[in-house]
């Protein structure tokens, strides 16, 4: 019980925003430009990398931000009850997983502003038509790396470097995914854990 207990509260650490978003830096600097200009705009590119951090990020220092993810509320019902409310901001999470009729894509083109967060490709979504768009491209091996080193240290993982480039490798085989790599290393994390508490029982 308490081991389940451990490897959810590590992952959760693990996947949670990081305070910095290593290596979208221009991508980051144009969303917020779009932001303070109360553009609407959309984010797309594959599984785990970077969008809804990115788009969290850029309406961090909004005041009033109607979030809604997709994957959970998928029908027009669902997201007309979360999305009619006046916001600063509306975002628009895991657009893709939207069971898209008309009504629900044409709430989607009255919304403004808004972030919309999507997988390639872009132009299966009419809606989404004019918008503009920032790409989130897969991570390269080095980067990956990279974001596994920086979680490890500011976490104080229980990894060394070979668990690091396990994760990254990971992730990289599937299509450059930080959301792979990372839980590849809180796995190893926990593994670690478990093996230190076995040697000193």
């Amino acid at each position: 019980m308490w081991l389940k207990a451990l490897e959810r509260r590590v992952l959760e650490r693990v996947l949670a925003p990081p305070p910095k978003l290593l290596f979208r830096e221009r991508q980051l600097e144009r969303a917020l430009g779009l932001v303070e200009g109360g553009e609407s705009f959309v984010v797309y590119g594959p599984v785990g990398t970077g969008k809804t951090t990115l788009a969290l990020a850029a309406v961090r220092g909004v005041e009033s931000v109607a979030y809604v993810s997709c994957a959970s509320a998928r029908t027009y019902s669902a997201l007309r009850s979360k999305l009619l409310k006046p916001a600063a901001y509306y975002l628009l999470d895991d657009y893709t997983m939207a069971l898209r009729d008309p009504r629900l894509r044409e709430l989607v083109r009255s919304l403004k502003p808004k972030i919309v967060v999507v997988y390639p490709p872009v132009e299966a979504y009419e809606e989404l038509e004019g918008l503009e768009r920032i790409e989130m491209p897969p991570y390269a091996l080095e980067e990956l790396e990279e974001i596994c080193r920086e979680r490890a240290a500011r976490l104080a993982l229980a990894v060394d470097e070979e668990d690091v480039r396990a994760a990254a490798r990971a992730g990289f085989e599937h299509g450059g995914n930080a959301r792979v790599a990372l839980m590849v290393l809180a796995e190893r994390a926990v593994a670690n854990l478990q093996r230190a508490a076995a040697l000193r029982a």
